[in-house]
């Protein structure tokens, strides 16, 4: 029998976080727990604010099991690179508190919205909400991770290509970026910059480096991360309308918000069931237009089997379980992609993981706990992406 690798464990750990936190929400709705216990508190902004505040803390304190695991125990039984105690104890806290605050205050301009003008109101405030985490993603991700703009000179290593580039130091290595820019890239393709990791420049072969730079480009210029933005909003903004209208549920008072989060919640895992679907489709698509010869197909290649070994080295994986756990082909299932060559666009690239991300906006509790993150705060807003 084959010893259970460190991707596996990782994956049982985000699904008994995720299932807990799915079962925990279903069973506070069906006893109305919100709404018993809050029932006449709250109404004013600084009632409110100690409620969130309260609430958040409690959700952190549930989530800690499964960070001590996926964060701290797990690296180090498989020899993945891992902080000391001290140095992740404080890493985990600097992040829980930065978000514990970003969930209250989400939390607090939501009902006052909600008293002033209803669903509605809430509903636009949510929708802003979404738009201020895309335009400061790139300054959240330092503040949460700890992560650092890199002093290394990307113009001095990656010339001329450097010109749209932010180069961002950590010590995770499962860490990938993303795009950073807000909505001048939504408006125009040279809007946006590349959020990468200075560790790439260290360890990736020059051609490789180039290659995925140059597709990340073509992803960008395609529209797909734009498209991906638009629909995760979509996405996110319907989920939580649907979940104000649950019993007991509401955007007034904090009883009912707190019961409109735990239906979003559902709803966010709904997304985690049906979305990795395209976002896989979207990966192999972006490979199969940025490989266009036999040499850029070996150089992408390569660059997929290493981002694989420095995320949780896991290059197969049965369809089964590819399907519903992983919104990324493994890098077996890539490569094999690219012997035969797709004509079609990617739709919206990093799909599954963008809807989570912005799930912040309606004070999810799931961001953070799926297998891809948990434990680990430098990837709690840059969540792994395809290259």
């Amino acid at each position: 029998m084959n010893s259970v690798t460190y991707a596996r464990s990782r994956l049982w750990t985000g699904i008994a976080g995720v299932g807990s936190v799915v079962v925990l929400a279903v069973l506070l709705l069906a006893l109305e727990v919100p709404a018993r216990m809050l029932e006449g508190r709250g109404g004013t902004p600084l009632a409110d604010v100690w409620l969130l505040l309260c609430s958040a803390a409690l959700a952190a304190l549930l989530a800690l099991p499964f960070d001590w695991l996926g964060g701290l125990v797990l690296p180090r039984r498989f020899g993945r690179p891992v902080a000391a105690s001290p140095q992740f104890a404080w890493a985990w806290l600097r992040g829980v508190l930065v978000l514990s605050l970003l969930w209250t205050a989400n939390g607090t301009l939501l009902l006052v919205a909600g008293r002033a003008g209803g669903r509605p109101a809430a509903l636009a405030v949510f929708v802003v909400l979404a738009l201020l985490l895309i335009l400061f993603q790139e300054r959240l991700a330092r503040f949460v991770g700890g992560l650092r703009h890199s002093e290394v000179n990307a113009r001095g290593t990656l010339g001329d290509r450097a010109r749209d580039i932010v180069l961002l130091d950590g010590a995770d290595p499962g860490f990938t970026g993303g795009f950073s820019g807000g909505f001048a890239g939504w408006l125009t393709p040279g809007g946006a910059s590349l959020v990468l990791p200075q560790r790439w420049l260290r360890e990736l072969p020059p051609r490789a480096l180039a290659l995925l730079i140059e597709r990340r480009r073509q992803i960008l210029r395609s529209g797909a991360w734009r498209r991906a933005l638009i629909l995760a909003v979509l996405w996110n903004a319907l989920g939580f309308l649907l979940a104000s209208y649950l019993p007991n549920a509401g955007v007034r008072v904090p009883s009912e918000l707190l019961t409109t989060v735990l239906g979003f919640t559902l709803w966010t895992f709904v997304g985690l069931l049906v979305l990795p679907t395209p976002s896989r489709r979207a990966t192999l698509c972006a490979d199969s237009r940025a490989a266009t010869d036999a040499n850029t197909r070996a150089d992408l290649t390569q660059a997929v089997r290493m981002l694989d070994r420095l995320q949780d080295d896991e290059p197969e994986r049965s369809p089964g379980l590819e399907s519903v756990f992983h919104p990324i082909p493994a890098s077996a299932n890539r490569v094999r992609a690219l012997e035969q060559p797709r004509a079609d666009r990617p739709v919206a690239w990093h799909l599954a993981r963008t809807v989570l991300y912005l799930s912040y906006a309606g004070l999810s509790l799931l961001p953070r706990a799926v297998h891809c993150n948990v434990g680990r705060p430098e990837l709690w807003i840059y969540m792994p992406a395809d290259g």
